[in-house]
């Protein structure tokens, strides 16, 4: 049987040049697709739900974009991601402890707790900030570039701030009741400046968290303290003995003055009435002047009458049966007073 034999064709490459062939006419394409593949990998991004990403198109802030997925021009845009809706906080005079067990206390910070006071003691306060980024192109190019020298330049502003407050205040006021006004005097004057060095920051919030006497006037302090104690006690007492002393001198004072206005009263009266009886006994001389002179007379011997010691003498011999009137004293007689004569005793004449 006769074998037959097929000859190659010299014009066919065979698969592989075929492949080789296809290849190197489409690698124009190819490589433009991917490239196109690369350059859309590349400038796609994605912001996270509390973060903002500032665009930057040939160095200025073209746009703000909020979370979820985003396309940038190649080349042309470059963009910054910033956290700027996660609350934010500074601790100043301790540090909280991230990994402490339950019942561990918080890292002081000596530095940053002692104040003056305008009296001139030392306070030592702890307290916090809590901020959120209001606007993140504000925040990240008028700061620092670093978020570490970011940092540092605020605490200083705020702790900066705080001192300034703390030196207008007296020591009791920022230990007791003025802690409510220098919160609200913190967080106004921080955010003026926040405000005025257009840092794109918020303030939600400055609390205090614990005001306390220096350990290093806390003798002296404590000293001070119970000398005022006894201060105020002597004072309640003298103000006790005050109620008490007061209102008997008022009373005694206000009984003294009614009598003297009584006194007043009876002593104008009877000038008045005594001026009245001399002006009627004027106008009754002038009538008649020998009725008035007996009466007069009258008056003025009903007074020596009255203190007069009358005698009857009776039944003398030569007296021709008139009875004589001697004004003695019944005593140099009897030996005891006028009017009260003892049971049984003769009065001159025979009465009894």
């Amino acid at each position: 049987m006769a074998k037959v034999i097929v000859m190659p064709d010299p014009n066919d490459p065979g698969f592989k040049g075929r492949v080789i062939r296809f290849l190197m006419r489409n690698v124009l394409w190819a490589a433009l697709l991917l490239l196109a593949v690369l350059l859309g990998a590349a400038n796609v991004y994605t912001v996270p739900s509390d973060s903002r990403a500032i665009v930057l198109r040939f160095g200025q802030v073209a746009s703000v974009e909020p979370p979820g997925l985003h396309l940038k021009l190649p080349f042309v845009d470059a963009v910054y991601t910033l956290a700027s809706d996660r609350k934010r906080s500074f601790e100043f005079g301790f540090r909280f402890q991230s990994n402490a067990r339950p019942g561990r206390p918080d890292t002081p910070i000596t530095s940053e707790r002692l104040m003056l006071t305008r009296d001139n003691k030392l306070i030592e306060v702890e307290w916090v900030l809590h901020y959120h980024i209001d606007a993140p192109e504000l925040y990240l190019f008028n700061l620092p570039l670093g978020e570490g020298e970011k940092e540092r330049m605020l605490r200083d502003l705020c702790l900066a701030t705080m001192r300034r407050i703390f030196a207008g205040m007296m020591f009791d006021e920022g230990l007791t009741s003025g802690k409510q006004k220098i919160q609200d005097q913190t967080f106004e004057t921080l955010q003026e400046i926040f405000d005025a060095m257009r840092t794109g920051i918020r303030i939600d919030e400055v609390l205090l968290q614990e005001t306390n006497v220096s350990e290093a006037i806390k003798e002296e302090y404590n000293s001070v303290t119970s000398a005022e104690e006894q201060v105020k006690n002597m004072l309640y007492q003298a103000e006790a003995h005050a109620n008490k002393v007061v209102p008997e001198a008022e009373g005694q004072a206000s009984i003294l003055i009614n009598e003297g206005e009584s006194y007043k009263f009876k002593r104008i009266s009877e000038a008045q009435g005594e001026a009245a009886r001399l002006s009627l006994l004027q106008e009754a001389y002038a009538l008649n002047p020998e009725l008035t002179r007996l009466n007069m007379w009258a008056e003025g011997m009903t007074e020596v009458w009255r203190n007069l010691r009358v005698v009857f003498v009776d039944g003398l011999e030569g007296s021709g049966g008139t009875l004589k009137l001697l004004p003695l004293a019944w005593d140099s007689f009897f030996g005891q007073p006028p009017g009260e004569p003892g049971e049984g005793a003769e009065r001159p004449g025979g009465a009894k």
